[in-house]
């Protein structure tokens, strides 16, 4: 680790949504248990580095999503990163989410999605880290571990600041909540 800069993220939390879901998420995904991240889907990953967030920012991001009507989608199916990557949720529709997502780092542009300025990553509940030892069986293992559980429903009403508190650990600090 040496001295990488903490980071934060925007996320959805949905864990407390789909408690079944959640369970298998921390299962598909164990890195994810000892790092307390929740089953959730991000807006903005990296967002401000904890020692550089102020009053600034969490005011922006108060009124952003006081601004935005609350989500409603559902992970219905599984998709799987070019290569044999990952395995994440879906969400459907996409189009709130992505709307959102985009307003986001349009609001924020000094903190490009995933670091990487001009990306236009999908919305995605991450399920596992990578494709794992056989990423070509990876999405159906995933489809059979899931099933019974999809489709899933969201009905989100905030957003959540989480925040690296040492490395590969994190904690939510703040909640914002969406308008009516």
């Amino acid at each position: 680790m040496g001295d990488r800069q903490l980071q934060t993220a925007v996320t959805l939390i949905l864990a407390d949504q789909a408690p079944e879901l959640a369970k298998a998420h921390d299962e598909l995904y164990p890195e994810r248990v000892d790092e307390h991240i929740p089953l959730s889907l991000t807006l903005l990953y990296p967002f401000a580095p904890p020692d550089q967030l102020d009053e600034t920012h969490l005011r922006m991001l108060r009124d952003f999503f006081a601004s935005r009507k609350p989500l409603v989608f559902d992970i219905a199916r599984v998709a799987q990163w070019e290569g044999g990557g990952a395995v994440y949720g879906a969400p459907e529709p996409e189009q709130e989410v992505r709307g959102t997502m985009r307003a986001l780092w349009e609001l924020f542009p000094e903190f490009p999605p995933y670091g990487r300025a001009g990306s236009d990553p999908p919305p995605h509940a991450s399920l596992t880290l990578d494709g794992g030892d056989d990423p070509s069986t990876l999405a159906e293992r995933v489809e059979q571990r899931l099933e019974g559980l999809l489709p899933a429903h969201f009905e989100i009403g905030e957003a959540s600041l989480m925040e690296e508190y040492e490395p590969d650990r994190m904690r939510i600090t703040h909640t914002f909540r969406f308008g009516s």
